[in-house]
């Protein structure tokens, strides 16, 4: 059913459900749960030999300060986040690939004002819109005090369905779970270059 339509799309982004264990193997830029595959990387969603996989399209450029990244929550161990940077954004364009190191978001750089704690603001898997604010000795550390930086697309803690947005307040499309997150301006409707 859905996977025909969305294997159309030019680009998927890290948490895009591209197929099922029951038709497809999970390849590279995958993961499967619960049967799902999902992208763990941005880029074009292939299908060879009944195997997913994603192919990045370019490679992502040289980071430094005040570059805007899109990366997902890969672990939180208070008072930071730990963060794969997946794709580059300047607002115009966009390049694509992966990081192998984590960087760094701490909890003081989340937001104006006072966050206790990152779990307050964001969950594992959340794809969030950053900018680096400093890099010290190879390690990136990122910010996501802006209005246009945040989630751009959430996930529900309890059965990881995709969340959206209803009167400011997070909303899971499954199981109906409320949430808070430090969201971007444009959640869910984050334009992200699709041209190869």
């Amino acid at each position: 059913m859905g996977v025909r339509v969305f294997m159309e799309k030019k680009l998927v982004v890290p948490g895009d459900f591209i197929g099922t264990e029951e038709e497809y193997l999970a390849g590279h830029g995958t993961f499967a749960e619960k049967e799902r595959i999902y992208a763990t990387i941005a880029g074009e969603p292939l299908d060879t030999e009944r195997k997913l996989s994603v192919q990045q399209k370019r490679s992502l450029r040289a980071l430094q300060i005040g570059t805007v990244v899109i990366g997902t929550i890969e672990n939180i161990v208070e008072p930071i986040a730990l963060v794969s940077i997946k794709a580059g954004s300047d607002g115009r364009e966009s390049r694509f690939g992966e990081n192998p190191d984590y960087s760094v978001l701490h909890a003081s750089m989340i937001k104006r004002g006072y966050v206790k704690n990152v779990r307050d603001e964001y969950r594992i898997g959340d794809i969030i819109r950053a900018k680096i604010a400093d890099v010290r000795n190879g390690e990136l550390r990122l910010a996501t005090d802006a209005d246009e930086l945040g989630a751009i697309k959430a996930f529900c803690p309890k059965c990881r369905h995709p969340m959206k947005l209803e009167s400011a307040i997070l909303k899971c499309e499954s199981c109906d779970w409320k949430d808070n997150r430090k969201i971007a301006k444009d959640y869910r409707k984050a334009e992200i270059d699709r041209k190869g």
